[in-house]
This record gives C-alpha cells, structure tokens and sequence, in this order.
C-alpha cells in the first residue's frame, strides 16, 4: 500500500513538473514574435534564440542522462529548475540579442532538459511494469502547459514586455523545486551508483550501454525516426504562428490556434497512455500511423491554410498526432534497450531530437524568406513526418525477426526480483543492527551485574 501511494505521487510531482517546467518551449513561437519587436534589426539572431531553446531541450540529453547517471533523477530535476531559473531572469534583464541568445537559447534551454529527463526517467524507474499509462499522465502535465503557456505568454507579453515576461517565467520555473521535494530516489538508481562509484567507472559504463544500444539495427532505426518527426515538429511550433498572421490571423488569434494545439495535445497524450497500456495495443503501430496521418495532412496545409476553419483542422491534427509521441517515446524505449540502460538510450534519443530541433526551424526559416511562401516548408515537413512513420515500420519489422526482443517483455519480473533483494539486504542490516543493540546491552547489562 506504501509502494501505490508512493507511485501515485510521483506521477502527480512528475505531472506537475512536466507542466511548470517542461511546456515552456511550446510557448517559443510567441516568445520569438515578442523578441522580433524588440530586436527588428537582428531578425537571424532572434531565430537562433528561438531554435537553441527549443532544440538544446534536447541537444543536452546526453547531458542530463549523465546528471541522473552521476546523481540523481532528483538531483537533475533540482539542477534544471535553477538553471532554467537564472536563465530567464539573466534574460529579461539584458538590451543584447546576443546575450539573450546564450541565456534564454542555452541555459534555460539545458535547464528545460535537465527537469524533463529527470522526471520522465523517475517516472519510468517507478512504472518499468507498465509504463504507458503514468508516461502518458506525466506528458498530460506538459500538453497542459501547452494549452496554456501560449495564452499566458502573448498576454505577458502584452502586458509587461517581452523582458517582464521573461522574469515571471524565470518565477515560474524555480516553482518546480516544490514538486520535486516530493519525489524519492528510486533503489535501481541507488544500485546503480553503488556499483559504479567512481567517475572513471560511470564513464565506462556509459560508454559500454552506447555501443550495446547502437549495436541493435532497431534502436538506430528508431533514432532515424525520432530526427524526422523532430526535424518538422519545431519547424510547425515555431513557422505556425508566424504562418497564421501572414494568412490574416491576429497575433490573438495565432495565439488561441496554438492553445487549441496544446489541448488536443492532452486528450491524445492521455489516450494514447491509456491504450498503449492494453496488451493488444500496440504502441509501435500508434506511433508509425500517427506520423503517417500528419504527414499527409502537414502537405496539403498551404491549400487548407488560407481559412480559419483550416487552420483550426490542421492545430487540431498537429496537436494529436504529434503529441502522442511523448507517452510513446519512454516504453519503446524500454521495450528495445532495457530498463537499466533506459537513461542512456533516452538521453541518445534527446540529443538526436534536439539536432532536428536545431536544424528544422533555421533551414525552415531560411526557404521562406528565400521564397517568401510557407508552401515548400510545409510540403518538405510533411514528407519528413511520414518518412518517421516508415522508419518506425522498419524498426517494427526488424525487432519481429530479431529472438531477443520478445524476452524483453520478461524485463518487469527481473526488476521485481532486485527490488526485492534491494529490500530484503536493507531488512537483514536493519536486523543485523537490531541484534548488535540487544547483545551490546546484555552485555552491559551482565557486567553491571557481575560489578554488584
């Protein structure tokens, strides 16, 4: 019974947490109108800014991989939150676009990372039997943020300036440390450190878990479909607004379709938790279809785009089958590496995610202003999203050939089995300690009574 309370409540510590300082980013496209305003003259400098937050998210996974290999999934949570923290605050108070580059771009950005990989990875510490369901209740926290953070950004913007909204952002992200209080280090992660206690070691075990998990034909496959969709996915969060008012939006109105994203993005996140969870769902084929779909659709946007009605179809479909992947990514990987390798993949899979982030929206950004059309972006996108799709049916298809995959399905009695031996050596030295106390004093006690 202490166990399920313990789990619930750090999937709800790690739902706040995705909220509070993991849906910031989806805020960006708002974030870069308000910075074009104020810096018109520096308008390349402004889409590096906006394209290092969102893509040093991920860039620094590896980075944030090694805290919680180091640490702690705590401990990087902590670390994040004051890093994203400085960065905002060192941000809204600096005239230089080049400094907000390096502050907002790159330490709010790695603080980003640090309060994502810590709590998506406690969470999957916690729920390795059946990770789906708490994964998608963790992501639900951040599609939240995303139906939110768009408002309340253009209405601080609106408000208090694009340096004012930098500060109450700043505020924002310390509010994280509340959550994480909250949430215990798990005993696989304590074992982990206990094996490995030199820094030399949790190197070399770093180093070995890489070449193992780029050793296996479908991990890499999956990486390959994690650059695609990550490739396009920031081109659409960051172009989208921009798009929206060249088409005749208001910023308002450019800001309410972005919130429209973000709530479709709970429902589905949500669901499909829910329905990866069913044994006879799965979550590999909703991954592979959902880009597929998007793709399609992503194509045909500039003959949709032009009319309200279309831009509110196509947030819609953007917002549910791009947002899936978040409650998808954590038991896929799971379920090629392994638990116990599961921060290093992950953090891998950030960093190729973040390299899609970075290259999408400057090479997207690029083609329009070289054309003056968002029709080619769009169409370059959607290609990208369904060739995410067929490398995810690739990687489908090799780990049914492969013998070794369907063993991993073992993987939760394993990790049963040394949470129980984690938990009966702490009984032993507990009893051991126990004894010690009672023989120490009756043999005070026989030396008093030998002095009588």
């Amino acid at each position: 019974m202490r166990r399920q309370r313990r789990r619930a409540v750090i999937m709800l510590a790690g739902l706040m947490n995705a909220f509070l300082g993991a849906s910031i980013g989806y805020s960006a496209g708002i974030i870069h109108l308000g910075l074009l305003e104020k810096h018109k003259k520096s308008p390349n400098l402004v889409s590096w800014a906006g394209a290092l937050f969102t893509s040093v998210f991920c860039l620094a996974g590896p980075i944030s991989s090694s805290v919680v290999n180091a640490l702690s999934c705590r401990s990087a949570i902590f670390l994040g939150s004051f890093l994203s923290f400085v960065g905002f605050m060192v941000s809204s108070f600096v005239s230089r676009i080049e400094v907000v580059v390096f502050s907002y771009g790159i330490v709010a950005g790695l603080g980003q990372s640090m309060m994502y990989a810590g709590t998506i990875l406690v969470t999957g510490f916690y729920f390795h039997d059946n990770p789906s369901v708490a994964t998608g209740v963790v992501a639900l926290g951040a599609g939240i943020g995303v139906a939110v953070f768009p408002m309340f950004t253009e209405f601080l913007i609106e408000t208090y300036g694009i340096d004012g909204t930098f500060l109450l952002l700043s505020a924002v992200s310390l509010q994280v440390v509340v959550f994480t209080m909250c949430i215990e280090t798990h005993e696989l992660e304590n074992k982990r450190k206990e094996r490995f206690k030199t820094f030399k070691m949790k190197v070399k075990l770093i180093l070995q878990e890489l070449r193992q998990i780029f050793s296996m034909g479908a991990y890499l496959q999956f990486c390959i479909s994690i650059f695609c969709w990550s490739t396009s996915v920031n081109t659409s969060l960051l172009l989208l607004p921009q798009y929206y008012v060249s088409t005749g939006s208001t910023h308002t109105e450019a800001a309410i379709l972005m919130s429209l994203y973000g709530i479709m993005g709970c429902f589905s996140r949500i669901m499909t938790g829910l329905a990866a969870s069913d044994p006879r769902v799965d979550g590999k084929l909703l991954y592979m279809g959902s880009y597929i779909i998007l793709g399609l659709c992503t194509i045909f946007l500039p003959l949709i785009g032009n009319s309200f009605s279309g831009k509110i179809f196509y947030s819609s479909v953007l917002g549910i089958y791009s947002s899936n992947v978040w409650s998808l990514l954590t038991p896929i990987t799971i379920e090629i590496v392994g638990i116990q390798q599961m921060p290093t993949a992950f953090g891998m899979e950030l960093l190729i995610g973040g390299i899609g982030f970075l290259i999408g929206p400057i090479i997207g950004g690029k083609i329009q202003r070289e054309t003056n059309d968002f029709t080619l972006v769009f169409i370059i996108s959607g290609l990208l999203y369904v060739l995410a799709g067929i490398f995810e049916m690739l990687m489908i298809l090799t780990m049914a050939k492969s013998e070794s995959f369907p063993n991993r399905n073992n993987m939760e009695r394993t990790v049963e089995v040394e949470e129980k031996l984690i938990s009966s050596h702490v009984i032993q030295v507990k009893q051991l300690n126990d004894l010690s106390l009672i023989l120490s004093d009756n043999a005070g006690n026989s030396i008093h009574t030998n002095e009588r």
